[in-house]
């Protein structure tokens, strides 16, 4: 009987969520294909490294080095990462419960914009599909199938969005457990975030004293989204993790090396005699300098190491080694030809792998950085590497984003949306994040990933406009 109430309770909880439902099969199954892996996600395995031993005791932070979570508390990473502990004492692979743990937290994030949209005028079926659909814009789909930060941060920021959703419509007591959860773990993730967070939170919380808006709303919004989670993270995090984050500069970041350099040994027929049988064909090694291209050799390598991989046997199905290994001969002839064996170093096209930053000193440099993150990598143009021709491809799945969020701004024109506490709070919060891209990102690749963190405020945007429209009906 007990077991019959429990699936009882699930098959209703799954008829009534069946978007998020399709959601988490959707990315399951991909996660699982895809197994160990790591060419699509070359960072995913550190944050295993640290996954595997951020429990181990004497407490130490060696595992976090190797990651992006170098000045996470790790009592913050003890807690998130539970859910995937757990699955993996119970025998799920270490890369497999990282990555249901990410499918999870994006989960929540789309459960907590569809709450959001089914309280505004917009509440038909293809208003739900759309928001679905954000989320399966295919880089999104990869950075929230895999083990990395993505997930936290597009969680973490959906949190403190929502928070200040509850906060405004009078139920405060949700809305700041939420701004907490959200600023602290930002905060423990990505810092840098964190600061254009607390920088659209200042700014718009003296803009809500000039609109007017109650004073006990606004403590509560400084209270529970800064200044609550800045004690409780700068009380659980290490003195280096302070001291990192301190010393830290806009400037130094932007002064990075965009270059991404892989260096491989290669067959090539020789004609002396060297130390072997003194044929006239004999086989010599040259040492290859890739620019770029670290995906076309990390899928060409793991197709070879791993035949029997569930990918790998797909890929032979589909003839997508073939495919990867004649792109691979083509770089390789290239670089034997070059004096140097160097290839990918023509950066010139609009597609080359390093970008310029913008720079402070220059406030007018900051739109062609702004633009090209937005808008890059570009289709057709030039002849960048295997992954950013394929992704190129996919930016005008988010050129059709913006536009539809634009769309919406123009058809809820009159709602008078610029007195709208939210509102405000996510364009300026947008317009942080953007500029501060642009002074920083200097790998086309890496802003290319760092994109999809735009896609809840655009998403939020899209369905807060719809709310505030029937509550203006209200009103009225």
């Amino acid at each position: 009987m007990v077991i019959s109430g429990i699936f009882s309770r699930v098959m209703i909880c799954i008829k009534q969520n069946k978007l998020i439902t399709a959601f988490i099969i959707t990315h399951t199954l991909f996660a699982v294909f895809l197994g160990r892996l790591f060419a699509l996600a070359p960072d995913e395995g550190g944050y295993i490294f640290a996954f595997n031993t951020i429990y181990q005791l004497p407490i130490s932070t060696t595992g976090q080095s190797g990651s992006g979570w170098i000045t996470a508390p790790t009592i913050f990473l003890w807690i998130v990462y539970l859910p995937a502990k757990i699955l993996n004492i119970f025998g799920v692979p270490d890369y497999l419960s990282i990555r249901m743990l990410s499918i999870l937290l994006t989960a929540i994030t789309l459960y907590l914009l569809l709450g959001i949209q089914r309280q505004s005028k917009s509440d038909s079926k293809i208003f739900q599909k759309t928001i679905f659909l954000a989320f399966f814009i295919p880089s999104v789909f990869l950075w929230t199938s895999v083990g990395l930060r993505e997930s936290f941060i597009i969680a973490e920021m959906m949190a403190f969005l929502a928070g200040l959703n509850f906060l405004m419509r009078g139920r405060g007591g949700k809305g700041a457990i939420l701004l907490f959860l959200g600023s602290y773990g930002l905060v423990s993730t990505k810092n840098y975030l964190w600061v254009c967070l607390m920088v659209a939170l200042i700014l718009s919380s003296v803009i809500f004293l000039i609109q007017g808006i109650a004073r006990r709303q606004i403590i509560k919004f400084v209270a529970a989204g800064f200044l609550v989670p800045l004690i409780a993270f700068a009380s659980t995090t290490s003195a280096y993790a302070l001291d990192f984050i301190l010393h830290g500069g806009i400037t130094e970041v932007g002064a990075r090396s965009g270059d991404s350099i892989s260096q491989v040994y290669v067959d090539r027929p020789g004609t002396g005699t060297g130390t072997g049988t003194g044929t006239p064909e004999e086989t010599v090694k040259e040492l290859i300098t890739f620019h770029g291209d670290y995906t076309l050799i990390a899928l060409r390598f793991y197709l070879i190491d791993n035949p029997n991989a569930l990918f790998s046997k797909i890929s032979r199905a589909i003839h997508l080694d073939k495919k990867i290994e004649s792109i691979w001969n083509e770089k390789v002839a290239l670089g034997l030809v070059h004096k140097d064996k160097q290839v990918g170093t023509d950066t010139s096209s609009l597609n080359g792998h390093i970008l310029e930053p913008a720079k402070i000193s220059e406030p007018l440099s900051l739109l062609w950085p702004a633009f090209v993150f937005l808008c890059g990598p570009f289709p057709f143009i030039g002849n960048p590497g295997i992954a950013v021709t394929i992704s190129s491809f996919e930016s005008p799945l988010w050129w059709a984003l913006y536009a539809l969020v634009i769309f919406q701004f123009i058809r809820f024109r009159k709602i008078k949306f610029m007195q709208d506490p939210q509102i405000i709070f996510t364009l300026i919060f947008l317009a942080g994040e953007i500029a501060f891209s642009a002074l920083v990102e200097v790998n086309l690749g890496t802003s290319f990933r760092h994109r999809s963190i735009l896609l809840v405020p655009l998403v939020f945007l899209f369905v807060r406009l719809a709310q505030r429209a029937k509550e203006q009906i209200g009103i009225d």
